[in-house]
């Protein structure tokens, strides 16, 4: 998985779309369980899950 970058909401929200997109691409041309499908995979439940929290958090505040 890539390093953590920083982002704002919106660029958070479209670089999920990005990934889910790039996550398509790679499971039709290599297959939903090669390296590349899974590496895309985790990295995309990262962001995911960073962006839940980042909703999370602005709530709160």
């Amino acid at each position: 998985m890539k390093t953590s970058r920083i982002f704002t909401p919106s660029e958070l929200h479209t670089y999920i779309e990005y990934l889910r997109k790039e996550m398509i691409t790679a499971s039709q041309d290599y297959g939903i369980k090669s390296n590349q499908s899974l590496e895309i995979s985790q990295e995309l439940d990262y962001y995911i899950y960073q962006y839940q929290l980042l909703k999370e958090n602005s709530k709160v505040s």
